[in-house]
C-alpha cells in the first residue's frame, strides 16, 4: 500500500488539547496502526532548525498542503487562525479535508442555539470545506480505512457552490440582502 503524506492543521503550542506541539507524531502513529495506511506526517512544527520568516512559514506550510494526499483539521474550540486558513488552502489545492470534532464543542453541537431555535449544528464553514467530519481520531481512522482511496474533494468551488445555493433557495426570503443588493 502506498503511503499517504498527511498534513495536520491545529494546535501548535504546548498547550494544545492534545497536551505537546509534538502530538502529531503520536496522532499519526495511532492512524498508521488504526486504518492499515502507511502515514508520513508533514508536520509544520519541524522548522526548527529554520529562522523565524513569516512568509517562509506560510510558504512552507503552504507547500506542504499543496504536496498533501490528506489535510487533517483539529477542530479544537480554541483552534487557530492559522488552522481556519489551512482549511481554504486545502481547498484551493482541491486535497481532501477531513475534520475532527467533538460533539458539543463550538463546531459540532446537537443543542446549538442560533437566535433563539435549539438546531443540530455543524459550523457552517466546517461544513461548506470539510469532506468528512468525525467525531475522534478512532473514527478519523476508520474514515481513512474505509473512504481515502476513493473520495472526491471538494476544491475552492464549495465556495462559490454555497453562493449559489443561498441565492437560489434564501435570497428572495432574506429582506436585508435583497434591501442591499
Amino acid at each position: 500500500m502506498k503511503p499517504i503524506k498527511v498534513y495536520i492543521a491545529g494546535k501548535v503550542s504546548p498547550d494544545s488539547s492534545m497536551g505537546t506541539s509534538f502530538w502529531r507524531d503520536e496522532f499519526c502513529k495511532q492512524l498508521e496502526e488504526k486504518s492499515g495506511f502507511k502515514i508520513i506526517n508533514l508536520d509544520p512544527t519541524t522548522r526548527k532548525a529554520l529562522p523565524f520568516d513569516p512568509q517562509m512559514v506560510f510558504g512552507r506550510d503552504s507547500f506542504f498542503i499543496k504536496n498533501s494526499d490528506l489535510v487533517i483539521v483539529n477542530l479544537t474550540d480554541d483552534i487557530s487562525v492559522g488552522g481556519s486558513q489551512e482549511m481554504l488552502i486545502a481547498k484551493y489545492f482541491k486535497k481532501p479535508l477531513l475534520g475532527i470534532a467533538k460533539e458539543g464543542g463550538k463546531f459540532v453541537n446537537n443543542s446549538f442555539n442560533d437566535f433563539g431555535r435549539i438546531v443540530d449544528f455543524v459550523h457552517p464553514f466546517v461544513l461548506g470545506t470539510c469532506d468528512a467530519i468525525v467525531g475522534s481520531e478512532d473514527e478519523a481512522a476508520e474514515w481513512i480505512k474505509k473512504n481515502f482511496e476513493k473520495i472526491e474533494p471538494k476544491g475552492m468551488s464549495c465556495v462559490d457552490d454555497s453562493i449559489k445555493y443561498y441565492m437560489k433557495n434564501y435570497l428572495d426570503k432574506d429582506e436585508f440582502a435583497k434591501s442591499v443588493f
